[in-house]
This record gives structure tokens, sequence and C-alpha cells, in this order.
């Protein structure tokens, strides 16, 4: 076997390990409810959408051009007004492989080592990772219970801007936030906005759970509240149709996307995945979302009900606005990280905390719990062997804990 040691790039992550299945009971990642995905209209859109136009497949872009199929950025043209109210045209929006390769083009054209990035302090794994990778200083700012804060927001740009740093941008997931599934307000929406001019900063704006919100209408998306292109805009259809379809979207003015264009030198994003996705989302996209939407709260309902038998008091959350994901904080002395490796060895798999927060300190009793995959029963057969790792190394919960409902 050949030797590639001694060629290797020195700034490469860990090697990857032998795929080898997913574990009895998956609380990780970003997997949704299997019985949801609409397999049955997936194949008649296929059907349909690859009889009529199969033909165009013979070019790169078919024949919608290097931003993707149009028909696709029609329909998410008319799914932002009337969802997010972002009023934008088919032209300001890129398809992508899903919104993660959104996320790498505009870190691609706006960062260098040594820039300075805000990111809310409890923030997506990946966006971490990513930032890391660049070399950027990514500083966290607080988030409560109606997202990004605006007070620690005000305080983090006002010191910043003494030592005479502006930062790239400001990354926020406004819309059932990741992972903590928070909502913000529209008011403090304008706030952190209005911030964001006062400093000259641009927002970064990740929206790919705002399809799940359980009540009400979501509020308007920061882009449709800003009064100019200060705000770049990505979303995906991998929570609310399926993740292995890897369709995501990228919004933002032609200033900017002329520049993201000129970097997405793949070819094109999948081209049969976005023609089937919007033939099948023009007529049913709606009715569709509803449905999951009730099948992943009754699983977040087993989820809730499983984590106060067998962890009591001992487990402290904040019932999610919407999403996939449950916030958990465990008492003084855990470590969710080492929880994570132990309760693997028993088949379940967690994300510890460490890797969702800037602060991996802080997030050492913490973990994000996926719900959307198990099943109702795999659920709680899944937190009970966790409870029973998790007070053999820690002593939580304990038994005054589990009385406590």
């Amino acid at each position: 076997m050949f030797d590639y040691s001694t060629l290797l790039r020195p700034d490469l992550p860990p090697a990857a390990m032998k795929w080898s299945g997913f574990p009895p009971y998956n609380f990780v990642g970003g997997h949704n409810d299997a019985d949801s995905v609409p397999v049955a209209g997936l194949v008649a859109a296929a059907a349909s959408v690859l009889a009529r136009e199969g033909r165009s497949l013979c070019t790169y872009g078919m024949d919608s051009g290097p931003p993707g199929y149009r028909p696709l950025r029609e329909f998410i043209a008319h799914k932002l007004a009337r969802d997010a109210r972002i009023t934008c045209s088919e032209d300001e929006i890129l398809i992508t492989s899903g919104s993660l390769q959104g996320l790498d083009l505009v870190n691609q054209v706006l960062l260098c080592p040594g820039d300075t990035v805000i990111v809310e302090q409890m923030t997506y794994g990946g966006a971490i990772t990513r930032l890391n990778r660049i070399g950027v200083n990514i500083v966290g700012v607080a988030v409560d219970q109606d997202g990004l804060s605006d007070g620690a927001l005000r305080s983090t740009l006002e010191q910043l801007g003494n030592r005479g740093i502006r930062p790239k941008y400001i990354y926020t997931i406004p819309t059932v936030q990741n992972p903590t599934a928070t909502v913000m307000s529209e008011a403090r929406r304008a706030r952190i906005l209005a911030l964001a001019a006062q400093y000259g900063v641009p927002v970064f704006e990740d929206e790919c759970y705002a399809d799940l919100v359980w009540e009400g209408a979501r509020p308007p998306a920061l882009r449709a509240l800003a009064s100019d292109d200060s705000v770049v805009h990505i979303g995906s259809f991998s929570k609310s149709i399926a993740p292995a379809l890897r369709i995501g979207y990228l919004v933002a003015g032609w200033p900017l996307m002329s520049r993201i264009l000129a970097v997405k030198a793949d070819g094109g994003s999948g081209a049969i995945e976005q023609m089937i996705l919007a033939e099948y989302c023009r007529d049913h996209f709606e009715s569709h979302v509803r449905s999951l939407r009730k099948a992943l709260r009754r699983k977040l309902d087993a989820l809730v009900e499983a984590l106060r038998l067998r962890f009591g008091a001992a487990a402290q959350l904040d019932y999610p606005a919407g999403g996939i994901f449950l916030w958990v904080k465990l008492p003084q002395g855990v470590d969710t990280t080492r929880l994570a490796q132990l309760a693997l060895q028993t088949g379940v798999a967690i994300n510890p905390g460490a890797e969702w927060m800037t602060d991996a300190a802080e997030g050492r009793r913490r973990l994000r719990l996926c719900f959307a995959h198990p099943s109702e029963q795999a659920i709680r057969d899944g937190i009970a062997k966790l409870a029973d790792v998790c007070q053999r190394e820690f002593g939580v919960p304990s038994p005054a804990a589990r009385g406590h409902r």
C-alpha cells in the first residue's frame, strides 16, 4: 500500500472512520423521520418531470444556467415571499448542494485567515468547524430565550470597534435556532439589524429549520426586514423533505451573487434532485410540511416524557418552538463528551454540547438530541440506556432526581 502520510497537508482534520452503520439509538445529526419522506409523491414527480424535460440533462445547468433549475428557483422565490416575506427574483437565488455549500461559498468569498466573525455562543457545530479550518477569530455572543442577544451583540461590536476590528459578518440562526430551538421575535430582529447597520457589518442568516415552527406563522426573515442587501440568506430542503437530496439555496443581491457564482466551480448541483423537488413541491409542499410537523412533535413529546421519567429534575430543558433537536443541560460534574463515548458503546449516539458552543468548556454539561429519526419506542429505550450509563459514570440522575416528575 502506498504511503501518503508524508505528502498530506499538515492542517487536515483527523482521518474519517470507516462507515459501520447507524447505532440502534441514534440521536445525532440532522436526520429526519423516515415515515414522513414523501416517497410516492417523489416517484410520481420524477416520472413526470423526467418524461417532460429529461432531454435537458444533456447540458450542464440544463436550460437554466449555473444558478440552478429555474422552476425550483421560482418556487423558492414564491415560498420565501409567502412565508418569510422576502421579496426576491429567481435570479437572486442560487441552488446549492445543501445549505452547507452555501455556508462554504460565503466563507470562500468573504473570509481570510485572521478575519473576525461574530456567531451565536451556542450555534451550529458545522459552522464552528469551518471557521476554525479557515483560521478566523470566532467571537461568540450570548443567546437567550429570544435568540441572539442584542445587548450582548452591542457590547461585542463596541469592544471590537474600539480595537479597530470590523467583523466580516454576524452569523445567526434566527428561526428555530440550532441547538436551542428558539425563535427570535420581530422586535429583536429589528434591533439586531439596526446594530449591524450602525457598525457596517453584514448579517449571514441561516434559516434551515424555519419551515418547522410548531405554532403560528414564522416571523419575517432578517433579509425581509433589511432596507438593503446587507443580509445573506440560506435555506434548505433537508429538514422539510429529505436530507439525502442535498438541495439548499442561497439568496443574495447580484453584486455578491456574481462573486459567489464565480467560485462555485462544481458544474452545478444535482439536476435530477432539483427537477424532482420543483415538480413535487409545486403542489404538495405545504400539506407535506403540515404532516411532518405533527409527526415530529409526537416524537418530541416522547423524548421529553422519557427524559422526565429517566432523568427527572436532573435534565433541564426548554420545550422547543420547532425543529428536530432538544438542547439539554445536566448537573455539574457531568462531562457529556465522556458520556457520548460511553453511551456509544451501548448503542446510544448523542451530540455532546462542547461541539455546539464557541466555548467548549461551557458546553461540558450540555447535549443535543435529535428526535426526528428514531421511532418513539427507540427514543424511550435509548434514553433509558443513556440514563443508566450516566448514573454509573457520574451518579446522575440520583434516585431522588428520577423520582421528581
